[in-house]
Parts: structure tokens; sequence; C-alpha cells
């Protein structure tokens, strides 16, 4: 039976690590880094899941958030309007949340407060922030906690928590398939993304905070479209890259290739400013590494162009001069093949001979 001394212990490291500010809870908020917005539509809707992760260890209570973007467009214009937050389908839905537009000089476009009991205890989607997009003038923001302003409280208490900014793009339209990221912000770093249909981005040297984004049009992953430049064939699957920010010194691309028949003689990483054609792709760099069904490409910074396409392309075996020449038989090739006939058809005379005269 545990004696009173070491339940008032025990009560008494429990209320010091609360009211410190401490939790054994590992509390995580964060925002996608690979979000895009197209440029299909004059003016869109984007809706910006804010995610957290550590509550089923955490009792966490009530929250307030405040988020900050950049909203200034091309021109100085205002290319981000009218933040709502959003909490249907949500683990805020159902809670007494309020939203508003932050008049207290303390920075940040959008406040977001839970007064109730919050009491959810699964990972996920704290609430969603929706904005409205001019896409005739906007180009890219982040989209960041102000942390000053952001709290996430049991009772009096507050919580320890990590937070993890996210990125908005404008992006071709038709190439927001499977849309990764690398990047920096802070100390905070995504060095490998997630596979994009078929690419792979690595990247561990970008020395200021940047995103590097790549999407693809849906393209079969065949090798299939005929070009007229240095290369047979291209991937019919072609990726839309970006970077917002700044870009890393060095990048790593490494796509997923279908194994072909023939031999090939190398393959190419092809970029283009316009992918309407097969023949406008050139050649960037050749792989630094080629297995069974991967090609991994090294680019610098000066070879990441952003708002361009990129694909594979390969170059199949032709045979050289030399054994072309080599398949026609030569004038002394004619005369050794004549040469044998004649022999093989003297030996096989000579022994119908030998045979009738034994008979």
């Amino acid at each position: 039976m545990i004696s009173k001394k070491i339940q008032t212990g025990i009560l008494s490291l429990v209320l010091f690590f609360i009211g410190s500010g401490y939790s054994l809870a590992a509390l995580e908020l964060s925002i996608p880094k690979n979000m895009t917005v197209s440029d299909a539509d004059h003016v869109t809707q984007i809706t910006i899941p804010i995610q957290i992760k550590g509550l089923s260890s955490a009792a966490v209570s009530t929250y307030k958030i405040r988020l900050d973007y950049d909203d200034t467009g091309l021109s100085n214009s205002v290319a981000l309007t009218n933040p709502v937050a959003i909490i249907d389908g949500t683990l805020s839905a159902g809670k007494d949340v309020r939203c508003n537009t932050p008049q207290d000089n303390k920075g940040g476009k959008i406040a977001i407060v839970l007064f109730n009991e919050f009491a959810a205890n699964n990972d996920g989607v704290l609430f969603k922030l929706r904005l409205d997009v001019d896409n005739d003038n906007f180009i890219s923001s982040s989209i960041s906690f102000l942390l000053t302003q952001t709290e996430l409280m049991l009772g009096d208490s507050e919580y320890t928590y990590s937070a993890s900014d996210g990125v908005l793009v404008g992006f071709k339209s038709n190439y927001e398939n499977n849309v990764v990221s690398v990047s920096k912000k802070g100390n905070d770093e995504v060095i490998i993304s997630e596979d994009s249909g078929g690419l792979q981005l690595e990247s561990t040297s970008f020395s200021q905070d940047g995103y590097v984004l790549a999407g693809h049009n849906n393209g079969n992953l065949l090798f299939e479209n005929p070009v007229t430049n240095e290369y047979d064939q291209l991937l019919s699957r072609t990726w839309y890259v970006d970077y917002h920010d700044s870009k890393p010194d060095t990048i790593t691309l490494k796509f997923t290739i279908p194994q072909v028949t023939e031999p090939v003689s190398h393959y190419g990483l092809l970029t283009a400013t316009d992918d309407s054609s097969p023949s406008n792709f050139v050649e960037v760099v050749q792989p630094t590494v080629v297995n069974n069904n991967t090609v991994t490409f090294e680019l610098t910074s000066a070879q990441l162009i952003e708002k361009q396409y990129y694909t594979v392309g390969l170059k199949y075996q032709t045979l050289s001069t030399d054994v072309e020449a080599r398949s026609v038989p030569s004038l002394n090739e004619w005369g050794l093949m004549i040469f044998a006939s004649i022999l093989l058809l003297w030996s096989i005379m000579r022994i119908k001979y030998q045979v009738k005269s034994v008979s």
C-alpha cells in the first residue's frame, strides 16, 4: 500500500510538470508541405488541413492557434483572401470553435480558438483553413504557425509542442497528381519525398529556407513517344517541377522506369519549358545510377529551373559500322565457303564410290 507521503510526492511531481508547462506527451502541429493550387481558374478556394499528433497521450482541453501567410501577389495585389476555419469532418467538429481576423497588432492573419472541452484522443486534422486564391496573381506562400500566439491547454496549464509549417504554391493545371516535395524551414527539413507516381526527390543541401515540389500529368509510365532529337523514346508521363523561396545546391531525382526488351545505349533526364511536343525536350544530364527499374539523376542548383517539365528519355543501342560491314561476307570469306563446299561434295562422292566398290 502506497504511503501518504509517497502519494503526496507523486501529486507534487505531476503538478510541477503541468504548472511548469512541461508535458510527457509529444504534441506536434503540422501543415502539409506539398499543397498546390491550380492556375486553371481565375479565383478558386483552397482548403488546408491543420494536423495534430500525440493526442493519445495528452489531455488537451482547449486550444488557441494563430496562423500567418503572405497574401501579397503580383504587383503588390492581394492574392489570398477570406480566411475561414472549417471544422466539419475534423477533430474539432461539434465543438465551440471561433475564428476571427486579429486586430491586436500581434501578427497573424487568422486566430482560431476552441473554448469548451476538446477531449479528442486520436491523431488527425484539428481543423481546416479555407482561403480564396486569385490565381492570376498568386505565386506562392508559406503557411505558418505564429508560435507566440499558439497554445495547447489543459485547464490553465500549457502543453509544450512542436510545429511544422507548410507551403502553398501556384501549380500548373493537370499536373497536381501525387505532388511531393523536399524542403527546409528553420530546423524542420524534409530530405526525402514520398513517391510522386514514379519520381522521388531527395536533397540535404538547402542553405536557406525553401521548397521544391513535383507533380505529374498522369501519363503512362511507358516509353512510347517518338522524338526527333538524340533520344529514341520518352516516358509518356512528365513531371512539372517548381520551387518556392530558395532551391538547394543539389537535388536527386529518382525515376521508376519500365523494362525494355531491346538493348539500351543510355538514358537521359530531359526538360522543356513547353511539353506540348516531345521534340521540345532536351537533355540536361545522364544518370548517376541505373538499376533494373530505376534511374537516378543529380542536378545542380543552376540546372534546376523553376516551372519546368521533366521526363526520362532512352537511346537504343545501334550496330557499329564495323559490325554492319561484317554482316556481308568479304571475297576471301566467299572463297573459303566455296572451297569448303567443293571439299564436302568430293568427300561425299568418294564415300559413295567406296561403298559401291565393296558391294
